[in-house]
């Protein structure tokens, strides 16, 4: 960065100059004629008449006149002989940008001097040289031909002292009387101070003053000085009289709607956040840097052309720097109109800014800027409105980071400056819950769009889904979901752009207890190393106040910001990374070609006790002996205190898994949950229940299809099983012995199973006798079980042998088990499935949910005495809440009852208890669509029905939704779009349009060989009289195409209208309208506003005035 005090001095015989020049054209050769100068281009010139009466400041150059000589300008000098006037500050009086101060309503008064110095100007070709003097009053910068002309106006300066040496003679002047005197007539203004834009130092000796001329337009004077003494006392004064509000900050009106309609272009305006200034681009770094300065003619002119006038705007993710087109605007332009007077000419997002900094000493200040792999990009501009476009920079990042507490951002501005308090920009709705939903848990929606706009892919919001759903672990868990469909074409995976900006936005999120990007590939970070990222390392903390260690920072991109992301929050304590890491990793020589490549980072962390990270789920991840050797070292240790670990398909063998449960053992006090499935390696059930005894707070268990030796040992012990506290238990696709089904029997039977939530054995191999008898023993037990347990008996062979005794336990269950899911079960022989359709119709059976999804059964769709028995099943049990009766139909296999499900969903309309149905996939037909219908005017329990896939046309579903309204009925809530059957149906009128073109076509091609022979038209159409029959029909096909198109859009819209309707009729009448969001929303919703009341979600304001959440 460049420094702020610059230390280089000249020799004090050394000449200063003053040049002036515009901003928006190139200074041009000066023609000197009779003592006047001038310019030969538009810009300001100065004309010196000593004959003349008066001398005036002209835009458009000097009157005509001869030329008798033509010399290169030579810069004005300013002598050593300096006067100093103090400013007093309370008495400090600011002419409006709009106003001229003429010479006949300029204070006289000593007391409104600030600075004098005396101008020599060199006339070239002439020899000559004459003496100009330079005044600074409190509100003007004027120049004199010499002293005595100004002494004119300010007779005090008669009484200044010249010392002989080079040195600057200063003296006060405050308590000399002025008497008044008429105006010098050869005065000229160079500028108001009220009209001042930047004031900043260009090299040792210079100082450059840029300002709106009386036309508004853009101008600048570069002074250059003898000393570096004189450069840093004229720096000084000029900076301290520039008022503290000056034309920079004010812009008009019409320039700012131009500026508004720029940016609403450009997705990028939010008023609250909006803001504008005049600002001056400084490009001649090179220039200061030259110990002497610039001292011709030819270098003043180039440190003059390297400075831009221009805007800068502060939008809602971005800072826009923009040139202004001359030609001012109407109030009536159109908006493209408004920006087409805009230039763009650079734009840099506000998260992506590293460095601000502002100079105690003049109006620069400098912004840096850097997006991922690619050095610092710095713009050093120069504004008389630098404090306050720092402060609302700041307070930009605040706004759009209101989760962070450490900004990788270095600050170099002064201690007044960083010590005011920041003005917060207000949330678009202060409403909390609609602010949530539209920005995401603690903004999180604002501050992802704030990183898609400083890394330069704004359209990357349509690309990245996201869900937030609440976790009874772990709280309020992030989910990164597939990319979605953008431009027509799916992505594969994220970029490296993308993953950053939603790593990046979940920094300090203290709302969130979990992160997940299960099934998302992580590949694209994995081989890539951000060399610059220590610029914002160096100043990045961890939620400890930690600084970041010079090993993090080596690290790859994948690695690091996993590791920040454990780093940088208290609160969250789970990370899933399920088939993240599928590809080898390739940095580095020492790491094999299975590392994940980022296993041993978030061990290493872990281990050190540095994060609340204690839940890890590295399953689908190939683990090699690499990564297995940072999982035992933190397994081994107390410090990482482990709380769940899922570690499922990961390529492990006996000796792998064997060691990693003996280096558990050591969190005996912590582990909650352990997934070791789908492991090739073949483990010993004797060290498996060894270890697993040891976990006494256990509560997650989840073994599928584990592989046991033969010993004739029970996979889980009924002591294991007794010791732990277990909520879940999932053994598919495990193998079951007789005598492990023999201690789990024993173990349900007990009290120390009624916190069991999920118990889960498909694809077990068990029998309907063994699987009988797990039910038994729950409904056994002495204790109650959780209301919410959910037990899975799906895929088993249960009509094998003793299905009796299953159809016994079903009855005896009681309230103990309300919930059971059994899908792709095989009924050998219908009686099964009629016996079964018995019990479920009987008094004593108490099952609330049931999934009966995807059924086998003998035939391909099921008898009449099968439906009937179902509909028995509508009309007498009166405890089934959820139904699910879902088929499939596919080339290998039909699993569904079939369309004879329609006449007992007839019986529907006798039901008081169901709520929810599912009938997808059974073709009902239009049929059994006609029968829904009926049974839902009468019906008035169930709410929530899905039917597609169902063979039902157009007509069908018109009944349904004509009943539901025609009745009145204001319960139902969801009714499935039937898009699968509605697809079918337009195809078909499709594939009948392609067919009739296909087939006009044909005829028309043999109408046109036979025409030639034919001896008239008339003849050639009469042979081909089928020709007019196809063309008739292909345009009533296209027109019912249409037809149905239009009719499928209007019935959705009719039954959207009934449902929000009937949700504000059924709000007043049914007492349990709340019963309509189902059990996982609502434990979403009260651990929300339980998150609420403890301040975790919602905005607050800090004391310092910055936005925190």
């Amino acid at each position: 960065m460049p420094p702020f005090t610059r230390g280089h001095t000249r020799n004090s015989s050394q000449a200063s100059s003053v040049s002036t020049t515009s901003a928006s054209t190139t200074p041009a050769d000066y023609i000197v004629n009779k003592g006047h100068v001038r310019s030969s281009s538009n810009s300001s010139a100065v004309s010196y008449d000593p004959t003349s009466a008066s001398s005036s400041v002209s835009s458009t150059g000097l009157e005509s006149r001869s030329v008798h000589q033509r010399a290169s300008t030579m810069p004005l000098i300013v002598t050593s002989a300096t006067a100093n006037f103090p400013c007093d500050s309370g008495s400090l009086k600011c002419v409006t940008p709009n106003a001229s101060v003429t010479s006949h309503s300029r204070s006289t008064s000593s007391s409104n001097l600030v600075h004098t110095g005396e101008v020599i100007a060199s006339t070239g070709l002439l020899r000559g040289k004459k003496k100009d003097f330079i005044v600074l009053t409190r509100n003007e910068l004027l120049r004199f031909k010499n002293k005595s002309k100004a002494a004119d106006m300010f007779p005090s300066l008669n009484s200044i002292q010249r010392h002989p040496s080079n040195a600057s003679s200063l003296s006060s002047t405050n308590t000399i009387a002025d008497s008044p005197a008429p105006p010098s007539p050869l005065e000229s203004t160079i500028c108001t101070l009220d009209r001042v834009t930047a004031l900043f130092e260009v090299g040792p000796v210079h100082i450059e003053v840029a300002f709106i001329d009386e036309h508004s337009s853009p101008r600048s004077t570069i002074l250059q000085f003898a000393t570096r003494a004189e450069t840093e006392l004229w720096l000084q004064k000029l900076y301290s009289s520039v008022p503290k509000r000056t034309v920079a900050h004010t812009i008009p009106a019409s320039t700012l709607d131009g500026l508004r309609a720029y940016l609403r272009a450009r997705k990028d305006y939010y008023e609250p956040a909006f803001k504008a200034y005049r600002i001056v681009i400084q490009q001649h770094a090179q220039n200061k840097s030259s110990p002497k300065g610039a001292t011709s003619y030819d270098d003043l002119t180039k440190i003059a052309n390297a400075t831009t006038h221009a805007i800068l705007v502060i939008g809602h993710y971005a800072v826009h720097l923009l040139a202004v087109d001359s030609k001012p605007s109407t109030l009536s332009s159109s908006h493209s109109e408004l920006q087409s007077q805009f230039t763009p000419l650079s734009s840099h997002g506000i998260v992506a800014l590293v460095h601000l900094a502002m100079s105690p000493r003049d109006s620069t200040l400098y912004l840096s800027f850097r997006t991922p792999l690619t050095p610092v990009r710095s713009l050093e501009l120069a504004s008389c409105a630098a404090k306050d476009i720092i402060q609302s920079v700041r307070s930009s990042l605040e706004h759009l980071r209101p989760c962070w507490t450490e900004y990788p951002l270095t600050m170099d501005v002064p201690e007044y400056v960083q010590d005011e308090p920041l003005v917060p920009i207000p949330d678009p709705d202060s409403d909390f819950k609609d602010y949530d939903h539209a920005y995401g848990v603690n903004g999180f929606n604002m501050t992802l769009a704030a990183y898609c706009v400083a890394y330069g892919i704004p359209n990357a919001l349509k690309n990245i889904a996201y869900e937030v759903v609440w976790d009874e672990d772990n709280g309020l868990v992030f989910r990164l979901l597939p990319p979605r469909k953008s431009t027509g074409v799916a992505h594969i995976s994220y970029t490296v752009l993308e993953l950053l900006c939603v790593m990046r936005a979940l920094r300090w999120n203290e709302a969130l207890g979990g992160i997940s990007f299960a099934g998302i590939s992580l590949a694209s970070l994995q081989d890539v190393a951000d060399h610059y990222a220590h610029i914002e390392l160096d100043q990045t903390r961890t939620a400890n106040s930690r600084r970041i260690s010079k090993f993090m920072k080596a690290l790859p991109t994948l690695k690091l910001e996993m590791q920040l992301l454990m780093l940088c929050s208290t609160a969250l304590r789970m990370l899933d990374l399920n088939g993240s890491c599928v590809r080898p990793s390739k940095y580095g020589q020492e790491i094999s070609e299975r590392a994940s490549g980022v296993i041993d980072a978030l061990m290493h962390v872990a281990k050190r006790a540095t994060s609340n990270v204690d839940s890890f789920v590295f399953s689908n991840i190939q683990i090699d002996l690499y990564d297995f050797d940072f999982l035992v070292d933190v397994a081994s240790s107390r410090a990482a205190h482990l709380r769940n670990i899922e570690i499922a398909h990961c390529g492990l063998y006996e000796r792998e898994l064997t060691l990693l449960l003996q280096a558990l053992e050591v969190h005996e006090n912590t582990l909650e949950g352990l997934d070791i499935s789908e492991n090739p390696g073949r483990i010993s059930v004797y060290s498996l229940n060894e270890s697993l005894y040891r976990f006494q707070y256990m509560r997650h268990l989840y073994m599928r299809k584990l592989l046991i030796t033969s010993e004739d040992l029970p996979l889980l012990s009924v002591d294991t099983l007794s010791n732990m506290r277990l909520q879940r238990l999932v053994l598919d696709g495990t193998r079951l012995r007789r005598i492990s089904v023999k201690h789990l029997c024993e173990y349900l039977s007990t009290s120390r199973s009624a916190s069991l939530v999920q118990f889960s054995i498909q694809s077990c191999g068990l029998a309907g006798g063994d699987v009988g008898e797990l039910l038994s023993a729950m409904g056994k037990s002495p204790a109650k079980q959780h209301p919410d347990l959910t037990v899975y008996i799906g895929d088993n062979p249960i009509c094998t042998a003793g299905f009796d005794v299953f159809l016994s336990s079903i009855t005896k269950l009681g309230t103990n088990i309300l919930r059971i899911s059994m899908p792709r079960i095989e009924f050998h022989k219908e009686q099964f499935l009629c016996d079964f359709f018995i019990v479920l119709a009987s008094p004593e059976c108490k099952i609330t949910h049931l999934d009966l999804s995807l059924l086998l059964i003998p035939d391909a769709d099921a008898s009449a005495h099968a439906c009937e028995l179902l509909g028995n099943v509508f009309a007498r049990n009166t405890s089934l809440i959820s139904l699910n009766l879902t088929g499939e139909t596919s080339k290998l296999q039909v699993a569904r009852i079939g369309h004879g499900i329609g006449r007992a969903l007839e019986r529907l309309s006798e039901n008081n208890s169901l709520r929810e149905l599912y009938i997808e996939g059974n073709e009902l037909s239009v049929d059994g669509a006609m029968l829904i219908a009926q049974a839902l005017t009468r019906n008035r329990t169930i709410r929530r029905i899905h039917l597609d896939d169902n063979e039902i046309n157009l007509q069908g579903f018109t009944a349904i939704v004509n009943s539901i309204v025609e009745s009145g009925n204001a319960v139902i809530r969801y009714i499935s779009r039937p898009k699968i059957d509605q697809a079918k149906q337009l195809q078909r009128i499709r594939d009948l349009c392609v067919r009739s073109e296909m087939e006009i076509a044909v005829l028309r091609e043999q109408q046109r060989s036979s025409s030639s022979f034919a001896s008239s038209d008339k003849d050639a159409r009469d042979r081909f009289p089928e020709l007019t029959d196809k063309v008739e029909a292909h345009k009533k096909a296209a027109e019912t195409l249409k037809v149905l198109e239009n009719e499928w859009e209007r019935v959705y819209e009719r039954l959207d209208r009934w449902l929000k309707r009937g949700r504000g009729a059924s709000s007043a009448t049914l007492a349990y309208v709340d019963e309509e969001e189902t059990e996982e929303q609502e434990k979403a919703r009260k651990a929300w506003e339980r998150l609420r009341g403890a301040g975790r979600i919602g905005r607050k304001i800090s004391a310092g005035g910055s936005v925190v959440k």
